[in-house]
């Protein structure tokens, strides 16, 4: 079994299309994936899966899925299932700690210290974040900010562990996430996910 610590996928269309999320439970051997999808109808299909795993990274595999509603809904709170095959694992990347993306994402930040400002991410990880902005701040400051990664909007805690200046009035800033959520850290790491994988289509 290629999986060893999955909760989460992306189920993909056979064109390519997003299909839905799912949530994934799986032992030695077998894979089931739970649908909150309520519009769906009972379908056999060999498609991409692009499984979350903890342990092991982004697992990008061909699956051959029989989709069926879930005969332990509502007790289950998933109307739709789909039992799993993995065929072929297609691509294997690192650990989500060690995967970062080049992002560029404006918004605005709480320092405990400074205030509001705006600030830009550049560089993102489910461990931490590079920020670029015109405010000068102190090393170990906590800073925070607000923003939906995935379905939820949530508030992010991180603190400064290294400065660089960029220019006059410009600094970048290496941050640690803090006290991140399971789910949290699921929708940093998602993302990431999603920003490699389209850079990726992007190249080819």
């Amino acid at each position: 079994m290629v999986l060893k610590d999955c909760s989460r996928c992306m189920v993909y269309t056979p064109k390519g299309k997003p299909f839905g999320e799912a949530a994934v439970t799986h032992t030695r051997d077998y894979v089931s994936l739970y649908f909150d999808l309520y519009e769906m109808r009972d379908m056999r299909m060999f498609t991409t899966v692009d499984f979350y795993d903890d342990r092991v990274g982004l697992v990008r595999a061909v699956c051959e899925l029989v989709i069926h509603r879930n005969p332990s809904f509502p007790d289950i709170p998933h109307p739709w299932m789909a039992n799993c095959v993995i065929k072929e694992v297609k691509d294997v990347l690192q650990r989500q700690r060690d995967i970062r993306a080049k992002v560029h994402i404006e918004t605005r930040f709480e320092s405990e210290h400074h205030g509001s400002f705006y600030g830009t991410i550049t560089n993102l990880s489910a461990g931490g974040l590079y920020v670029e902005a015109g405010q000068p701040l102190n090393r170990d400051e906590r800073i925070s900010f607000e923003y939906n990664f995935r379905s939820v909007s949530r508030t992010f805690h991180a603190r400064t562990i290294r400065a660089k200046r960029l220019g006059d009035i410009k600094y970048g800033y290496g941050c640690s996430f803090m006290g991140l959520s399971d789910n949290a850290e699921a929708s940093i790491r998602e993302y990431v996910y999603r920003v490699l994988k389209e850079r990726d289509k992007g190249k080819r």
